[in-house]
């Protein structure tokens, strides 16, 4: 029994009574110059003769896929709501997210200590003509150190929550947001400030700055003294570290933490040590992930705003694909956070 035949562009002209030239332009979408009967007869020959675009064959015609890679692991829930809202808006724009990481959700390792498979993931996605790219920090440093051809054929690429001078990047104001936290800190009456980071390694460029600035905030107050403490190469010791803070010379009555994740640690410890949160300790966090809400005493947090952060870094990538961006030189777009407060945070006890 023969196959039934697959429907061609020209089979829909001949059944709308139109020229091949006017059916294609319809079904791309262009029909202001086309009356509202033609119009009608060519979607109903298309639906009823089942055709449907051949991308493939539209990409070779126009060099574009309609296909963006995105890579981006669902790392916690910040990262989910920034996925979101980059699946949102390409969607909405017919363009095709393809997305793609490494490791699994029970093992997210470092990039570094698998960075053949993340060059693999990228060299797939490349291999098939992706229009452009949004990364995850670590792929962002591992795409311009590996892929300098690709950079000079200008594939245009977005990069979420990293400082890049040769990329458009969509960061969290972290000047804006760590100002805010240091005064919260500061007029509840807080002068002995730790702050807790991660690795800070060459992709996490938003530790450093959100470190950086929230030192530069402090010290700001003349009376005020803050000290900064990191985890290791390994990112291994946030326990060990959270111990330090609690037990160093400075005697901290407040501690902030780069991260909700850092914070953790610090509850962990201070429960060990036994001091109670906010009695003897103000912990103040950054993300407003999905667990801060919940922890004992819920977490007072900076809340970034990650779906609107996807979504301009889609707006971002399709503006370069179609050549309506007028900036030649990469752009940066920053998103403020708002301060949520709860329970973990009050003014220092008498004496402290």
């Amino acid at each position: 029994m023969a196959s039934p035949s697959v429907p061609r562009l020209k089979d829909v002209a001949k059944a709308a009574n139109v020229s091949l030239a006017a059916a294609s332009r319809i079904l791309r979408g262009d029909r202001e110059r086309f009356g509202v009967e033609t119009c009608r007869r060519v979607l109903e020959a298309s639906r009823r003769l089942g055709w449907r675009r051949n991308l493939l064959v539209n990409g070779m015609q126009t060099g574009r896929t309609q296909t963006v890679g995105v890579m981006i692991p669902p790392f916690d829930s910040f990262w989910v709501n920034v996925l979101s809202g980059i699946h949102e808006t390409l969607s909405g724009a017919d363009y095709l997210p393809i997305t793609i990481w490494i490791g699994n959700l029970d093992n997210m390792p470092h990039f570094e200590k698998d960075e053949i498979e993340g060059l693999t993931q990228i060299n797939r996605l490349l291999d098939r003509r992706v229009d452009g790219l949004i990364l995850w920090p670590p792929f962002s440093v591992a795409y311009y150190h590996h892929f300098p051809e690709f950079v000079e054929r200008r594939v245009p690429v977005a990069v979420i929550d990293h400082h890049s001078t040769v990329a458009d990047s969509v960061e969290t104001d972290e000047e804006q947001a760590t100002t805010v936290v240091a005064d919260h800190l500061l007029k509840l009456g807080h002068r002995r400030i730790a702050c807790i980071s991660t690795r800070e390694t060459p992709s996490q460029t938003w530790a450093v700055k959100r470190r950086g600035s929230f030192e530069q905030a402090v010290e700001k107050c003349a009376d005020a003294e803050v000290r900064s403490w990191r985890w290791n190469e390994q990112g291994n010791n946030g326990l060990e570290i959270a111990h330090e803070i609690l037990s160093s010379d400075l005697k901290p009555t407040a501690v902030f933490a780069v991260s909700d994740h850092e914070a953790m640690f610090i509850y962990q410890a201070a429960a060990e040590l036994g001091l109670k949160i906010p009695r003897d300790l103000s912990v103040i966090g950054f993300a407003d992930l999905d667990f801060a809400a919940s922890l004992d005493p819920p977490l007072t947090t900076m809340r970034q705003k990650p779906q609107q952060i996807g979504r301009l870094a889609a707006k971002l990538i399709m503006d370069r694909i179609e050549g309506s961006m007028t900036q030649s030189g990469p752009t940066t777009i920053k998103v403020d956070a708002e301060l949520v407060v709860r329970e973990s945070t009050a003014a220092p006890k008498k004496g402290s």
